[in-house]
């Protein structure tokens, strides 16, 4: 994510105390043309100087946060478009790669990008013990350990648009009843 400040912190890369960016790549040449350019018109400008470091601060603010509420609204609509996108596949069964460990559970993602949420209560009859130091679930009776990384089969049980949110079920521990 971008941001914005107001005092002119240069460009490391290419070692300028000014800097402007085009977003095209094949645009390095006249990168440097404008650089040298404002740089060149900004040493000779006091009456310009003045103008705009009075504004800059409201403007670096505004633009950071204008960033936050942009990027936020990139995430909710991708997370709409992704639920929207399995709710005709509940019943269907994957295998995913265990993102996310919490305390209620995990997250597992697809090779898709699709994320569901795996609650304790869709993941078998053992009780797991969150271990918040490791980022772990451990079986109480088997000691079953899930970590980020793990391979697991889920099942996809709810896909919602309106909760932008997808869940799964683990299918090992539904195939095989666990004895306690």
């Amino acid at each position: 994510m971008a941001r914005y400040e107001h005092e002119n912190k240069g460009h490391f890369g290419i070692a300028s105390k000014f800097y402007c960016h085009f977003t095209s790549p094949i645009r390095r040449y006249p990168d440097l043309f404008i650089h040298r350019m404002i740089s060149e018109y900004w040493e000779a400008n006091d009456e310009l100087k003045m103008e705009f470091e009075g504004d800059s601060e409201k403007y670096a603010k505004m633009s950071s946060e204008r960033e936050v509420i942009a990027t936020k609204a990139e995430r909710e609509a991708e997370s709409i478009k992704k639920a929207e996108f399995m709710e005709d596949k509940i019943g269907e069964e994957y295998e995913a790669i265990v993102s996310s460990i919490t305390s209620f559970g995990m997250f597992a993602e697809l090779e898709n990008t699709v994320e569901g949420l795996i609650r304790f209560e869709n993941m078998g009859a053992e009780y797991y013990i969150y271990d918040e130091e490791r980022k772990q679930l451990i079986g109480e009776h088997t000691n079953r350990v899930f970590k980020i990384g793990d391979k697991v089969m889920i099942r996809v049980i709810e896909a919602s648009k309106a909760l932008r949110s997808v869940r799964f079920a683990l299918v090992e521990e539904e195939m095989s009843e666990i004895e306690i």
